[in-house]
């Protein structure tokens, strides 16, 4: 009860500053460069419009006018910061029976973690993106967080043509259409973070090349080859590949105008691991990885649709594992997917609501079970989530969102897992 309060007054709070004008002003890194305000290239920071998405898929740099950009020597220095603190909620089933450290209640105010980024144009046609995520070690009111570089890329853009372009180093690969480190909610993606134990979620950055490409059709595609999951040792060669196609229907790029509709493919191999038991004085000796690795893949249906002040996001994925990564006699196959709708009535103020589910995969071997962290004995997951993002600038954004998520138990003798998570927050960059 206390939570929804204090969710409800600063909603409330959010509401009575709906009614008042606000004047944009710019936020870093690219709006201080070009003296822009950042609803320029967002719709609903971090979000990007059809503008923002066309600058970054033009290698950060404005179309048509490449021969007149700076470069991180002739412009401000290319630095920003963004955090966020408020009121995080997050409230388990006791009654499922979860005992593990991640299932314990939580209420406070809290500190949410920083992250630091650098990009702009190293030379004509050259760009480059930086995000560095410091060292902060947890306690009461702060997140903690490992400390990591956790982008730093370089893009060759418009080689010969827009048809051609090169990112290489670590990035966000362009397989996920719906970004994870520009979405509106911290409620996670739950399709995104599906995989076998210790293997490549989709969330997660990757190391590798990329090379892109678009033209006046609208058709656009982009390729890969990373590293892949965590259970690859040094001696293996990159060998995950993937594709992206998507094809945007009307003025604009599938963001804020038009229809955007895509299909995507990713084939990776990776060494399953063997679990033995845990030895909490050598963490190290708990896990072990197969001589040989394994073969997986991902297949993906998309379409980002747009009507007047509304956009629906729409996610399908499948996937399916070689049996040994599940210890399992047979090929594991499940699936998922979400959909979101947003609403922008006015450029202060956004609302969301998203519907995140998965078709857990039918195994014995429960143990190996990591779509959700949820452990061996639940199974099929739906997440409910609504929320609101209110700005009183374009730079300082107040927050809320609840959300609620639910696992099938898989056994009569346990009741179903579910958690309940409600933030209220403020988001801030400079």
């Amino acid at each position: 009860m206390k939570n929804r309060v204090v969710l409800a007054g600063l909603v409330l709070g959010a509401i009575a500053g709906f009614c008042r004008p606000q004047d944009a002003s710019a936020i870093p890194v690219f709006a201080r460069k070009y003296g822009f305000n950042c609803t320029m290239c967002h719709s609903n920071m971090p979000r990007l419009n059809d503008f923002g998405q066309r600058y970054r898929m033009n290698g950060y740099q404005l179309v048509g006018l490449g021969s007149l950009e700076q470069t991180v020597l002739e412009s401000p220095a290319p630095v920003a910061l963004r955090t966020s603190a408020g009121y995080v909620g997050t409230m388990f089933n006791e009654a499922a029976g979860l005992s593990d450290a991640t299932a314990s209640d939580e209420s406070d105010f809290r500190l949410n973690g920083l992250d630091l980024l650098s990009a702009g144009q190293l030379g004509r046609n050259i760009g480059y993106f930086m995000v560095y995520v410091p060292q902060i070690a947890a306690a009461r009111g702060v997140a903690g967080q490992e400390g990591s570089l956790e982008m730093a890329s370089i893009v060759f853009s418009n080689l010969a043509s827009t048809w051609l372009n090169v990112r290489a180093g670590r990035f966000e690969p362009a397989f996920v259409p719906f970004s994870v480190k520009r979405q509106l909610s911290v409620s996670p993606y739950a399709v995104y973070d599906a995989t076998f134990q210790d293997g490549p979620a989709l969330s997660g950055a990757q190391s590798g090349v990329e090379i892109s490409g678009h033209g006046p059709s609208r058709f656009q595609y982009a390729a890969g080859l990373v590293d892949g999951g965590g259970t690859n040792v040094a001696i293996d060669s990159p060998a995950d590949v993937y594709l992206r196609l998507a094809q945007v229907i009307g003025a604009g790029e599938g963001q804020t105008a038009g229809q955007r509709l895509g299909v995507m493919g990713y084939l990776g191999r990776a060494r399953p691991v063997d679990l033995l038991s845990v030895n909490s004085c050598r963490p190290a000796d708990t896990l072990r990885v197969s001589a040989t690795r394994r073969s997986f893949y991902r297949v993906g249906l998309d379409a980002c649709l747009n009507l007047g002040h509304a956009n629906l996001a729409l996610q399908y994925l499948m996937a399916g594992d070689d049996w040994a990564f599940w210890g399992e006699k047979e090929h594991v196959i499940y699936s998922g997917g979400f959909g979101e709708l947003s609403w922008l009535p006015r450029t202060e103020f956004v609302g969301f609501a998203r519907v995140d589910y998965l078709d857990a995969p039918k195994i014995d071997s429960r143990d190996r079970f990591r779509l959700t962290g949820g452990g061996r004995d639940y199974g099929d997951l739906l997440r409910l989530t609504v929320g609101g993002r209110y700005y009183i600038e374009d730079n300082v954004v107040i927050h809320g969102e609840y959300s609620h998520r639910s696992e099938k138990s898989v056994r009569k003798a346990i009741d179903d897992a579910t958690e309940s998570f409600v933030t209220a927050r403020i988001d801030f960059a400079f």
